[in-house]
């Protein structure tokens, strides 16, 4: 019984975490984009919830930190709907469902 700890099972393929994480980023962030000027955020791009000089009808904020594309626009701390999301790069406001890149439609068939 104390040989089946010698026991060598099919040889494992390596995992590289950076890899993964590349992947893990691309298909969550690959197809969100900046409609003013193509900036793609990464899972490292936070916002708050701040209503203050923003095009989103005021309603003060609760001033959570998130990735607002990780929850589509909703606060996680006060699960506000942000219809307008801002540009890290160029400061522009959009709508926030404008910011996900359309899938290419088929017409074959």
């Amino acid at each position: 019984m104390s040989l089946l700890l010698f026991k060598q099972g099919p040889p494992q393929t390596p995992v590289f975490i950076d890899e993964v994480k590349r992947l893990l980023e691309e298909l969550v962030f690959g197809r969100i984009r900046c409609p003013l000027c193509g900036w793609q955020p990464t899972s490292s791009s936070v916002w708050a919830c701040q209503s203050f000089g923003t095009p989103e009808p005021f309603f003060g904020g609760c001033e959570t930190i998130w990735n607002t594309f990780e929850t589509r626009g909703v606060c996680p701390g006060c699960s506000h709907q942000w219809q307008w999301t801002s540009c890290h790069r160029c400061h522009g406001w959009s709508r926030h469902a404008d910011w996900y890149a359309r899938e290419p439609t088929d017409h074959a068939g």
